[in-house]
């Protein structure tokens, strides 16, 4: 038979264990891996250039209140004939100004489209930012087609491959 003593030393104890399980596990939401999985790789038709340029234009147009919090990055990469856009997310990018920042009501939006950044492959992950929603890379196979590949996180992903598809379909000018 326990004495009352013991028996709120043994709640107490499971208490304590239950509160570091709980701290433990919201950590390990906080850990954010570096590569992200991979979740679409395929041969389309397209100039990587143009189907850069033109994903970008429709995710800048997405109107969607939770694309608002993403920001555009559209690197070329000139020595392996390759594009890359990067969406990263600013709620997780450090040095982002609370005035400027897109989940603030009373935030200044910025409506600068997102130029195009030349850098050579080599120096692709000098400035890694691990807080991307999605990267996708799109290198050129030949002068008609591209090797798309996307990561990232699942839900954002599926929106930029749906985007990318319709871009590779489009019988008008790409923007």
């Amino acid at each position: 038979m326990l004495k009352t003593g013991s028996k709120s030393s043994l709640i107490t104890h499971k208490l304590h264990f239950l509160a570091c399980f709980c701290f433990l596990s919201a950590c390990t939401h906080l850990i954010d891996p570096i590569e992200k999985p991979q979740w679409y790789e395929e041969k389309l038709a397209g100039e990587h250039v143009v189907l850069a340029s033109c994903v970008i234009h429709k995710l800048q147009s997405d109107g969607r209140s939770f694309m608002r919090n993403l920001q555009f990055r559209n690197r070329r990469y000139s020595d392996i004939d390759a594009s890359e856009i990067h969406a990263l997310d600013t709620r997780y990018l450090r040095n982002t100004v609370a005035t400027y920042a897109p989940d603030n009501p009373d935030a200044v939006p910025i409506y600068a489209g997102a130029a195009t950044e030349t850098l050579s492959y080599a120096h692709r992950n000098a400035n890694n930012e691990s807080a991307y929603a999605f990267a996708l890379m799109l290198k050129k196979i030949d002068d008609t087609t591209v090797n798309a590949t996307l990561r990232g996180d699942r839900y954002f992903a599926d929106i930029a491959w749906k985007i990318l598809q319709t871009c590779v379909t489009s019988t008008t000018r790409p923007y």
